[in-house]
């Protein structure tokens, strides 16, 4: 019993410190922003649309190129390597020493419904692979019962949930003033995000790529949500391939429009059939 005891203090630990690196990680991140070697990802962020005080709201960041930026200010903080690898947010390298796992990359920090920054997602400011490095399953952290911008979501006043497919998206409807909009992490919407939706709302509405995996997933999103008694529907778009190219292109009244005129499972597969 005390060996059970000691290993629940240790894991228990080892949970806090991830946190707390995680959220001094992201205000580091978000520091880098407004440095000079931040500019390239502020005149990013810019470009996309989104202003200062979207930025803040979010928490973006930036990881700037250097393979060590967040491995100095974090062990100035008192963290040790060990628990910053638990974290994801460095990693170790062949000869044995320890890097940042984001580099050059803009920075979202995913943050839970407690408020907690439970891990990341990196995205690349050129054509480099992988486009997004996303944070893997941690002691904090598990995908599949997280949706990204809940916390923020939560608290808005309209009936129904959209959901998109990924933080782009998000951000951009938000920056427009549609802010009960969340994401599903990277990942098809799974059952227990099927579950958190329906427990703030009984409506939701799918707004996903409309390429082939787009449409697939919401096959697939829609039966989850019917499943845990969801008015799930769909919203219709053509002329852009997501909801973020969709509403600068055409406004967010265009698209409020599009939301009224979603459409219900069995109409969506009629559509497809």
């Amino acid at each position: 019993m005390p060996e059970n005891r000691q290993e629940n203090d240790q894991t228990s630990r080892l949970r806090m410190r991830i946190l707390e690196a995680n959220r001094e990680a992201a205000r580091l991140y978000y520091a880098a922003l407004y440095r000079p070697e931040g500019r390239v990802a502020l005149d990013y962020y810019h470009s996309r649309g989104y202003t200062d005080a979207t930025i803040k709201h979010f928490g973006l960041g930036f990881a700037p190129p250097g393979w060590d930026y967040l491995l100095k200010g974090l062990r100035a903080k008192g963290f040790k390597d060990e628990e910053l690898v638990a974290a994801f947010l460095a990693a170790r390298g062949r000869n044995g020493g320890t890097y940042d796992v984001f580099r050059n990359r803009v920075m979202i920090p995913i943050i839970d419904i407690r408020g907690n920054v439970v891990g990341f997602g990196g995205r690349v400011l050129d054509d480099s692979k992988p486009k997004y490095l996303n944070s893997p399953e941690t002691a904090i952290f598990n995908k599949r019962k997280n949706l990204y911008a809940l916390n923020l979501s939560k608290s808005s006043k309209a009936d129904y949930f959209i959901l998109a497919e990924g933080y782009m998206d998000v951000i951009s409807l938000h920056q427009r003033g549609i802010t009960n909009v969340v994401a599903s992490l990277g990942t098809a919407l799974t059952e227990e995000q099927g579950r958190l939706l329906r427990k703030y709302s009984e409506q939701v509405i799918l707004s996903y790529d409309s390429d082939g995996a787009g449409q697939e997933a919401i096959m697939r999103g829609l039966s989850i949500l019917e499943n845990q008694g969801c008015d799930a529907r769909v919203l219709q778009m053509e002329g852009a391939k997501d909801p973020d190219e969709y509403v600068i292109k055409y406004g967010s009244g265009r698209f409020k429009l599009l939301i009224d005129n979603a459409i219900s499972l069995v109409e969506f597969k009629i559509k497809i059939w």
